[in-house]
């Protein structure tokens, strides 16, 4: 039930008295109750607030917005606070004191109507109504009340306690919708035939355990490979490292390791190289034969037929900046670039000027 607070011409009444209820009985859809406002009725509600104002530092009842105080998740705030109530020929009556938002809001006439509650538990049995088989109840305190402009009436608390449990299903529901829909790759706002289809072209329950099952047994197997193709590969490293023992030292060995994991074709060719051109500067008799063998350059390497030829795109050039001049031997230009690779990579300077002169080979 509601009653207006302002007039036709948005003034409120000058002494502060608005009228909660009218006499009479009236139906409640929402609980199924009958709520019987007669005299007796609104004398035990005036009779019990005079009571509850006596108690020191009685701030008054509350006037919400909306019945906000009520629903849990809403926040509740003050639109004002009845300070007395009175029980009336025409009803039940209080006087409100309005809070700042409050008063805007009525002046304003953005709430015309007031709606009281109190709470089934403060309300009397009066037997079952014989035409809908309802109880029919009798208010004796009031709860509190609310600025509305909802035509229903807001009146027991198990009035408000379904339309707490209707507002948490509906929060709910939404939230449940709007994770189907985008689960579903639908607008939130899709209609439900469009829901119902997508559903339907889900797999059944029994197909995504079966494929979750597929799936895992996969990456067993997969896992399982990987371990067995990681160890292969470890070996034939090793296999490599040790056909090239003479070739790779302690402090290159981790460079050569990488290599040969990452680009084995690569790194078995430069290692080949290397290991021809050693055993081509060793003179008969091995290393330790005591024979003296001149030093040769790179003219009289390939004078003698010796010079390697070089297919690979893998070839670089030497940068402008690291170019001799005009007048500068190939030996000086293998020694700058090898320690320009010795410096930027890291590696041994034996490594460098081996890598150094098969660059610089074909100048």
């Amino acid at each position: 039930m509601n009653n207006l607070i302002l007039n036709s011409e948005f003034k409120l009444p000058e002494d502060g008295w608005y009228q909660l209820a009218p006499l009479g009985e009236f139906r409640h859809e929402g609980s199924g109750t009958i709520q019987v406002l007669d005299a007796e009725s609104f004398a035990a509600m005036a009779a019990r607030f005079a009571a509850d104002a006596a108690v020191p530092n009685f701030p008054g009842l509350l006037v919400d917005f909306d019945h906000a105080s009520l629903d849990f998740c809403q926040r509740s705030e003050a639109a004002g606070w009845i300070l007395a109530v009175e029980a009336r020929d025409t009803g039940l009556w209080a006087r409100i004191r309005w809070s700042d938002a409050g008063e805007a809001a009525v002046k304003g006439g953005r709430y015309r109507f007031l709606s009281p509650v109190w709470a089934r538990s403060d309300c009397v049995d009066l037997g079952t109504d014989g035409n809908t088989g309802w109880p029919r109840l009798r208010p004796i305190r009031l709860l509190n009340a609310a600025v509305t402009n909802d035509p229903n009436l807001k009146g027991m608390q198990p009035l408000a306690n379904s339309a707490l449990s209707q507002k948490e299903g509906a929060k709910q529901m939404k939230t449940v919708l709007e994770k189907l829909t985008n689960h579903l790759g639908l607008a939130a706002d899709a209609a439900e035939p469009l829901i119902l289809e997508k559903l339907s072209a889900l797999p059944a329950l029994k197909d995504v355990a079966d494929l979750r099952n597929s799936v895992a047994a996969l990456t067993t197997e997969r896992d399982t490979l990987r371990t067995s193709l990681q160890a292969l590969e470890t070996d034939l490293v090793n296999r490599h490292l040790a056909e090239f023992e003479g070739i790779i030292t302690e402090g290159t060995k981790a460079f050569w390791s990488q290599q040969l994991l990452t680009n084995r074709e690569s790194a078995l060719a430069t290692l080949k190289e290397i290991a021809a051109k050693s055993a081509a500067a060793t003179p008969p008799g091995g290393p330790d034969s005591g024979a003296q063998t001149p030093a040769r350059s790179a003219s009289q390497s390939d004078a003698g037929g010796r010079k390697p030829l070089h297919n690979r795109a893998t070839a670089r050039p030497v940068p402008p900046a690291q170019a001799a001049s005009e007048g500068e031997g190939i030996a000086m230009k293998i020694r700058n670039r090898a320690h320009e690779i010795a410096k930027t990579e890291g590696v041994p300077f034996s490594v460098a000027f081996r890598r150094a002169e098969k660059e610089l080979a074909g100048q």
